[in-house]
């Protein structure tokens, strides 16, 4: 069904919808959607340098509320139940960077799944909640890892002196998608075996394709890709082995970070205008835009 109606949907722009930002902040998100589709949790900073303030919330996406999460100061990921949130936030001794902390979104409590003076960030959940997969520069360069929830046990996916990020779970966690940096402002987008320990590029091309987002049933990637020399990248859609590569954007501004709702009807994603970064959403239903 999803897959049917993106390729009708597609045919014709969609024009996407503003969820949340204001002039002179910040709203951002990494795989904030929540599993019911009502929730989206979002950080957000204002201000530069010493005066600079952070924070993240929970906004109602029925009723346009939002609620403080006064222990996480980035943008968090929910966990599969929608009970926890992991977020990288930036850590209040300077001398650390970012820290894995984990938000019990019922209780309030928090806890550090993973600090160091490197940074770790980009964390989300395997589909069964035992793990967080993030990327990290403890060893120099960023690659991927993995912390086992129960103990904290962490393991290395990656090892590669090339730039790693963006990593999601799919497959029954069997596999993980993300994007790796070939040289320069080339990038690809790499889908990991872990059982087999085997890797592909996909959809690659000499320019860069980035930060994917698998849509609930694998079928289809969403990434940020740019098509010539100068331009801010823009959202595109392909399937998992690289084919039927599809636009969905087409402006100015840098669009990334998309994540997709369970039913394949909504892709959110943040766009990085000159007044601030914003948090839009892209409608798709029956093969038509939706508002």
């Amino acid at each position: 069904m999803l897959a049917a109606a993106l390729a009708i949907a597609l045919t014709s722009a969609c024009p996407p919808q503003l969820v949340a930002g204001g002039p002179g902040e910040n709203h951002v998100m990494f795989h904030g959607l929540s599993p019911d589709g009502r929730k989206l949790a979002v950080g957000w900073d204002r201000g530069k340098g010493a005066s600079i303030q952070r924070g993240a919330y929970l906004l109602d996406l029925r009723t346009g509320k939002r609620a403080d999460l006064p222990h996480l100061n980035n943008a968090p990921s929910f966990s599969p139940d929608g009970r926890h949130l992991v977020s990288a936030n930036y850590a209040a001794d300077r001398s650390l960077k970012t820290e894995l902390v984990e938000l019990d979104v019922r209780d309030g409590s928090a806890r550090t799944l993973a600090s160091g003076p490197s940074a770790e960030w980009l964390g989300s959940y395997s589909s069964d909640g035992r793990w967080v997969l993030f990327n990290s520069t403890r060893t120099g360069t960023s690659d991927l890892y993995r912390i086992r929830r129960a103990d904290g046990r962490i393991e290395r996916l990656t090892n590669d002196p090339r730039y790693e990020a963006h990593a999601q779970f799919f497959d029954r966690d069997r596999q993980v998608i993300f994007h790796r940096q070939v040289a320069g402002d080339d990038y690809d987008i790499v889908i990991r075996d872990l059982r087999r320990q085997t890797e592909r590029a996909i959809g690659s091309t000499p320019a860069e394709e980035a930060y994917p987002a698998i849509s609930s049933d694998s079928r289809w990637v969403a990434f940020s890709a740019v098509t010539k020399a100068g331009q801010q990248p823009n959202l595109f859609i392909m399937r998992t082995n690289g084919s039927e590569r599809r636009r969905l954007t087409d402006g100015p501004s840098k669009d990334a970070y998309a994540t997709w709702s369970r039913d394949g009807r909504s892709i959110y994603f943040v766009r990085f205008d000159s007044d601030g970064s914003k948090i839009m959403r892209l409608g798709l239903r029956n093969g038509a835009c939706r508002s």
